[in-house]
């Protein structure tokens, strides 16, 4: 749509130079347009900015400032990236504007097709972290610990360049990297789709075509202007009798297979590991429910100071909790509530945090639908743990600071479990 648009304004440039009342008609439509979303996302944010004081900034100066440029504007993207400049002014995450371009980093929509391929990204490289055995990924030789270099013809140095334009909150930049990539491997079941990957960083890449399959996992339920979407749980025990989950969203029904899960583990596990790498977050109040699964008494895990007023964050002991040793995986893409669990049972001594550091994009947020196709995610409060630790900005730093090996991960590895194993060994 964008290309037919810049056609017709080139043709209406070179052909009816002399018409120039068109112009300057359609040059006013446009710009009536970027007023009516303006409007819509500087009220909507003076409005309900959780802090009404706005830290000191003068908002409606900022909005003046911002304003007074939509005249000099003539294409949609210069008018999007005036957007998120305006938001960047306040310096918290949970503040973007999808735009209908923001189309072009996201283009396919979820048809059930199931790639096999579970991505995480290591030092800016997308790395292959797992793949479902008998997917068609497997059949065909692709191992975790691979590098993916393009997808469905479109590579990853190409899809940075997306991000950046797109203007996404920089300490977030990795996960809409990956969301990006794996927007590629989307279609309907049956789909083909062709992958570049490098087994190692010094090799030489290889081309592989897979095909995707009927998706068979859980999906989320709809939420708010957030449709449904695949999530992935996995719960086994490890080797040394340590038990291990993973959850990929903090989404409401998942709870009780994780309850059910937990409440399963007998006195014979020396250990608990749960796994929020690569987790965006979900439910806040969810990380309160998962940590009454793990102690005895009750207590305050943090606040989150509203507009008006505040929430807190209490944490009620469930009967068949798990009091053994407990480790925490956390990435670079485990985010909000991901960040608030993770520093809660760092906080408190609960657990021990394993991987890297976590964006510090913690702030509860919701979507709104603006007119002409946009939407703003806004933060609607502030958040801090019971000791006035603010997550926002900084992120949880790991206890135990454990990369991901690709090498490991060519080997059948995972090197970040086996660090938190290690530890719960040690702990028995």
């Amino acid at each position: 749509m964008l290309v037919v648009f810049q056609i017709l304004r080139n043709w209406v440039r070179i052909v009816l130079m002399g018409s120039s009342c068109l112009g300057i008609a359609m040059h006013l439509r446009a710009n009536s347009n970027y007023e009516t979303v303006f409007d819509a996302v500087w009220g909507d944010i003076a409005q309900s900015y959780y802090d009404p004081d706005f830290d000191g900034k003068d908002w409606r100066s900022i909005g003046e400032k911002y304003r007074n440029r939509l005249g000099t504007l003539d294409e949609r993207e210069d008018f999007d990236a005036l957007l998120s400049e305006m938001l960047g002014e306040l310096g918290d995450s949970h503040f973007s504007i999808i735009s209908p371009s923001f189309n072009e980093l996201m283009p396919n929509p979820w048809q059930r097709g199931d790639s096999g391929i579970t991505l995480t990204i290591v030092g800016n490289r997308p790395i292959i972290h797992r793949v479902r055995p008998e997917s068609s990924a497997a059949l065909n030789g692709i191992e975790p610990g691979y590098e993916l270099v393009s997808a469905d013809s479109m590579t990853v140095q190409g899809l940075g360049s997306l991000v950046d334009e797109a203007d996404v909150f920089d300490r977030t930049a990795p996960y809409y990297l990956l969301k990006a990539i794996e927007n590629r491997l989307y279609g309907p079941p049956g789909r083909k789709i062709e992958l570049l990957v490098r087994p190692n960083r010094f090799s030489r890449t290889r081309s592989y075509t897979i095909e995707l399959q009927e998706y068979a996992g859980h999906m989320s339920l709809p939420l708010g202007n957030v449709g449904e979407s695949p999530i992935e749980i996995d719960k086994r025990i490890l080797k040394n009798d340590v038990a291990y989950i993973r959850f990929s969203l903090w989404v409401p029904n998942l709870m009780e297979e994780i309850r059910k899960y937990i409440k399963s583990i007998d006195e014979s596990v020396k250990g608990l590991i749960i796994d929020i790498r690569g987790n965006p977050g979900g439910i806040g109040l969810m990380a309160t429910g998962l940590a009454g699964m793990l102690v005895d008494d009750e207590y305050l895990m943090g606040t989150m100071r509203l507009r008006r007023g505040h929430l807190n964050y209490n944490v009620y002991p469930q009967k068949g909790a798990f009091l053994g040793p407990l480790a925490i995986l956390v990435d670079n893409n485990s985010i909000s509530t991901s960040e608030i669990f993770a520093a809660d049972m760092k906080e408190t001594g609960r657990g021990r945090v394993f991987g890297s550091r976590t964006p510090g994009a913690a702030l509860p947020s919701l979507f709104k639908r603006l007119p002409n196709r946009y939407f703003l995610q806004m933060a609607i409060a502030d958040y801090g743990t019971a000791n006035g630790t603010r997550i926002e900005g900084v992120g949880v730093d790991p206890d135990f600071k454990v990369e991901l090996s690709p090498a490991r991960l060519r080997q059948g590895r995972d090197n970040v479990i086996e660090a938190a194993q290690k530890w719960i060994l040690r702990q028995n």
